[in-house]
């Protein structure tokens, strides 16, 4: 039966330790814990809808009685095992037992995982303490009909195709890894086949079983990973002609058997060198291995804020993070695609929390590679639901989850029962950006005091690229602007925010607002400076703004802005505040150097005259319908030298001038 060392929390002790099987109903805690057979007769720990929690390392000898109670941990319905201290080794040749499904899965279709456990050895020859290495040998059948601890080890084929029947067998030929940061170029990832060559903290990837779709639950069998993982990351790469930047990615995942917090994860202060977390989707209704036939993409999260976790207790209401959903398209080997695929990818948001077995992508920000570090730290115990903003990624929604009651054990135990029904979120704008109807790039502009208008971390997030047609918020400094797909900016009515477009061919561009939550704006426009057009994106009546725009690259030509100074409603109608709102959005410079004066105008106000006098009164230049124009530029050389007014008036007969001092020698 089990042993342990300590023991708090728990009713009816001594009645529960009549039995062979501890039945977790209630929080338990143990100092330590070890799980072996009396005798013959099987031991075992069967929690269930609740959280286990040990301080120091578990020790596990399997139980003689193959598959049925062959394990020692039993984790159902949303049981979950913590672990506190991160040095505390694991050991023994017994198994903890997890269980993850993927509702919608066929033989073509892929997953991203990471096992919660390592292959523990056998009796004779049990792993050394710590966390061994994973492999398909970890996963198992579920036979629901010869009860609730009964498995059996899954087959493998080396045929393209998983099967169902007789048993379940996962096909070797589509298990990697990607344990150095690169793209998403094919000779990044590592194969696996049958061989335990997973690392703990690394994920893997694997398809699916069968022929038709199915809701299949997978069994993860062996030693429980505990303790802190270390996981190299890189900031992108630039390849060839545009777009030429691509993120470098290395496949890790929640290594645990609990669920784990990303906002803690992602701001522990020794992973200032991650910028985003990608998810992996697909359009799941192709039934095909080919490369060239198979749309997939990534989602973009990034938790958009620490988590004061005030009083102990997590906050996803306020704190869930920003997420673009994937776009769907085709990649080619070498790790850029070919051309468009079908709109797509799950637009639900419940990346907070990562339930257990789900595998991500992690994406740096720095020139080398740098390590970042999963830790005991971040493990929470929240049941998996979209209430509970933790959902395996997977397409469409889950029904909603209570989670449980709080515990003092931890602050990782601390839960809440019920999340606010409030809408908390950052203010931002969802921006569907469509080309030819076909492929859909998904964006959000995120308003916060926070942000700024150059690169914030955890705020915004890079665009994984390899699209030969793009859109993408360019975010950094002028020489080295970097491609967002989540961009956070201070709001102000007059600002500018740059949107850049790449087209492979001659494309149409249709741009929709998708969402707006707590909008600061009353109107969006997206300003082409170029034609000096301003389109608008947020009339509800509207079905987007189109481009049709030749194959090419726009940086710097469009921009969202908020006000359309062609339309009086975007004009103060009281004349001094319209003055001073034209006065702050326009700046003059005498440029003596090169004998100009030079008015930059990023509003683009329409400009009616401008008028230059001299300190007598005189009219030395003068100018008229001078358009809308970003940049103008007037001669001075023939100017004596002295101080001048200059005058400008606009459209709407808001007048505002300046002082300049011309010397020309």
């Amino acid at each position: 039966m089990p042993q342990h060392k300590a023991f708090k929390n728990r009713k009816n002790m001594k009645n529960l330790l009549l039995f062979s099987t501890l039945l977790i109903t209630s929080v338990g805690a143990f100092a330590q814990l070890s799980v072996k057979p009396n005798g013959a007769i099987d031991s075992y720990v069967y929690v269930k809808d609740e959280v286990l929690f040990v301080k120091e390392e578990i020790n596990l000898t399997r139980n003689t009685t193959a598959n049925n109670t062959e394990a020692s941990i039993y984790l159902r319905n949303n049981g979950q095992l913590i672990q506190g201290n991160p040095l505390a080794k694991n050991t023994g040749s017994g198994q903890l037992s997890v269980q993850q499904n993927t509702p919608e899965t066929n033989a073509w279709a892929y997953y991203y995982w990471c096992s919660p456990v390592g292959y523990p050895g056998t009796a004779a020859l049990p792993q050394p303490a710590g966390n061994p290495w994973a492999g398909v040998i970890n996963i198992y059948e579920p036979q629901p009909g010869l009860g609730l601890t009964a498995a059996r080890p899954s087959l493998t084929t080396t045929n393209r195709e998983g099967t169902l029947t007789p048993q379940m067998t996962i096909s070797t030929r589509w298990l990697y890894t990607h344990k150095l940061p690169g793209t998403e170029a094919e000779g990044n990832y590592q194969r696996i086949n049958a061989n335990t060559a997973v690392p703990a903290g690394y994920g893997f990837t694997m398809k699916g079983v069968g022929t038709t779709s199915t809701d299949q639950t997978y069994e993860f069998r062996g030693r429980p990973n505990s303790g802190d993982f270390t996981i190299p990351v890189q900031g992108p790469i630039v390849i060839g002609p545009n777009p030429n930047v691509y993120a470098r990615m290395t496949l890790s995942g929640n290594p645990y058997p609990s669920a784990l917090d990303m906002n803690k994860f992602f701001y522990d202060g020794a992973n200032a060198a991650l910028d985003a977390i990608y998810y992996y989707d697909e359009d799941r209704t192709v039934m095909s291995h080919n490369y060239g036939q198979k749309p997939f993409g990534y989602g973009v999260w990034v938790p958009n804020g620490i988590d004061p976790y005030t009083g102990g207790v997590p906050d996803p209401a306020n704190y869930p993070g920003l997420y673009t959903q994937a776009p769907f398209y085709i990649w080619n080997a070498n790790g850029g695609s070919t051309g468009p695929g079908v709109p797509g990818g799950t637009p639900i948001n419940n990346k907070r929390f990562a339930p257990i077995g789900q595998g991500f992508m992690l994406v740096g920000n720095t020139a080398l590679a740098t390590n970042v570090f999963i830790r005991n730290s971040h493990r929470i115990f929240i049941k998996e639901g979209a209430a509970n903003y933790s959902v395996f990624q997977r397409p469409g929604n889950d029904a909603n989850t209570e989670t449980s009651s709080e515990d003092d054990l931890n602050p990782s135990l601390s839960t809440s029962s019920t999340w606010s029904n409030s809408d908390y979120r950052t203010p931002q704008m969802r921006l569907y950006v469509i080309f030819d109807e076909a492929m859909t790039r998904d964006l959000v502009l995120a308003f916060s005091d926070q942000a700024t208008d150059g690169y914030d971390r955890g705020m915004d997030g890079l665009s994984p690229a390899g699209l030969t047609t793009d859109a993408y918020f360019p975010v950094g400094n002028d020489n080295a602007r970097l491609p967002y797909v989540i961009n956070s900016v201070n709001y102000e009515g007059n600002k500018q925010i740059p949107i850049s477009f790449v087209a492979n061919s001659a494309t149409q561009i249709r741009l929709q607002v998708a969402e707006e939550v707590k909008k600061p704006y009353d109107h969006a426009y997206l300003f082409d400076s170029q034609e000096n057009t301003y389109k608008e994106l947020t009339n509800s009546t509207l079905a987007g703004v189109t481009l049709s725009l030749p194959a090419g690259t726009y940086d710097n030509r469009f921009f969202i802005v908020f006000r359309n100074p062609n339309l009086k409603r975007d004009i103060p109608e009281n004349e001094i505040e319209a003055k001073d709102v034209v006065l702050a959005n326009v700046n003059f410079f005498q440029n003596n150097p090169v004998q100009q004066l030079e008015v930059s105008n990023p509003e683009g106000y329409t400009i009616k005259s401008a008028m230059v006098y001299d300190m007598n009164g005189k009219l030395v230049i003068q100018e008229k319908n001078l358009g809308a124009k970003n940049k103008y530029s007037f001669y001075t050389g023939n100017l004596s030298d002295g101080v001048y007014l200059v005058k400008l008036t606009t459209t709407e007969d808001v007048s505002i001038d300046s002082k300049v001092i011309v010397h020309n020698k």
